[in-house]
């Protein structure tokens, strides 16, 4: 999935080289955050750790805010887009398509390290502009679920479809902790029956 991610960020550059540069710089920038902190993401590192010039590394990004902003915007950017293509899916029950959503989002956790979201959750938390984005989506997505939620069981009022998904977005962030790379409580052979818990758990509060 990071693989996928870096390739959307290199994408903003127009020649091979430079996307072979923007390459570099997701990689550092994803290495420092996740084993540093965001404190650490300075421009000089990230261009050492990429193996380019301060000048090379400013010709895309002037400044720190510039890069952090390209940076954490393309992975919600590209996150967003995944789950438009599973509710956009034809053929499938609605049923379906909120379990693969809440199955999807557990797999994405299963491929970042936790303390990477955790840092990115400090980026969107501290600047109001970037987290104007954050909370957008948030609601979208809160928005996606309700609907679904709706169809599946359609004798609910709003406000109990709106409950719901507030719910299902908090089990499913909260799973964070518990169920994301790198989580001392489970062991990681265990993934996929963690997911599927979690999975069958989230639904049953939803659908109930």
């Amino acid at each position: 999935m990071l693989e996928l991610i870096e390739k959307q960020f290199a994408s903003k550059a127009r020649t091979p080289k430079g996307r072979r540069a923007l390459q570099s710089i997701f990689r550092a920038m994803r290495a420092i955050v996740a084993e540093r902190g965001l404190r650490e993401a300075s421009l000089d590192a990230v261009a050492a750790h990429a193996g380019l010039s301060q000048a090379a590394l400013r010709h895309y990004f002037p400044t720190r805010d510039d890069l952090l902003h390209s940076f954490f915007v393309t992975t919600s950017q590209w996150f967003r887009a995944q789950v438009e293509a599973i509710l956009a899916q034809e053929g499938l029950r609605p049923q379906d398509k909120l379990e693969n959503c809440i199955a999807w989002h557990l797999e994405y956790m299963e491929h970042v390290e936790t303390v990477f979201w955790l840092e990115a959750s400090a980026y969107w938390l501290r600047r109001t502009p970037p987290r104007r984005i954050r909370d957008e989506f948030y609601r979208w997505l809160t928005g996606r679920y309700a609907a679904l939620i709706g169809k599946i069981v359609p004798r609910l009022d709003t406000r109990e479809r709106k409950r719901r998904a507030y719910l299902v977005l908090t089990m499913v962030l909260g799973s964070w902790i518990t169920h994301g790379r790198g989580s001392a409580l489970n062991p990681a052979t265990d993934v996929i029956e963690r997911r599927r818990l979690l999975v069958e758990t989230i639904m049953e509060i939803a659908t109930r």
